[in-house]
């Protein structure tokens, strides 16, 4: 089982350095597969459950970056509950252990969900690209405000009618016009 978590967690990192479209909400789900997914092979030895639960109360950590402002009441909630199973020691004895690893995947299952109600995290499949990605304006439309002719993106980004982007860093995006064509007139005739 070792083997794999290293192929995961070395996937994970080469897509972090090649600028990959993958927000940092694809790692924890990878994760909540390994130990929700009914076909994922059961974790056999207490050093894999100890893996992943370090890897689980990494994932809550990073998330808690993704948290909205104001924060809504689920999402306090749901890291609540994460947090206090998060900071339980592993049980000693492999059945304890792993319905240990159970609960708190499903707490952070939960606090994917409740991010993604509120749209900080990507539910798409695929994930839309990031706001860092050069694509970033393929990312799915989450609310169209035709009364003022731009729509929301997933990754926050704001596209206007005109194709001019407003990034949530408040940076500018100039629109993409096409050139205009260039007037040809009649070619002189030379001797």
């Amino acid at each position: 089982m070792n083997l794999r978590l290293s192929r995961v967690t070395i996937r994970r990192r080469s897509a972090e350095v090649v600028g990959s479209s993958r927000s940092f909400a694809a790692p924890v789900r990878e994760t909540l597969a390994l130990v929700l997914d009914e076909n994922a092979p059961i974790l056999d030895s207490d050093q894999d459950i100890d893996d992943v639960v370090l890897r689980l109360r990494g994932h809550l950590m990073e998330l808690g970056h993704a948290t909205p402002e104001p924060p809504r009441p689920a999402i306090e909630e749901a890291f609540k509950a994460a947090r206090l199973l998060a900071d339980i020691d592993v049980p000693t004895g492999h059945v304890q252990a792993r319905v240990h690893l159970r609960q708190l995947a499903e707490a952070v299952n939960l606090v994917i969900t409740e991010l993604t109600n509120a749209g900080a995290v990507c539910g798409h499949q695929p994930e839309c690209p990031s706001v860092e990605n050069r694509d970033f304006q393929a990312a799915q439309v989450r609310v169209r405000h035709s009364e003022i002719g731009c729509s929301e993106l997933c990754n926050g980004v704001l596209v206007f009618d005109d194709t001019g982007c407003l990034l949530p860093s408040g940076k500018v995006v100039d629109p993409r016009r096409p050139l205009p064509l260039v007037a040809s007139g009649p070619k002189a005739v030379t001797s």
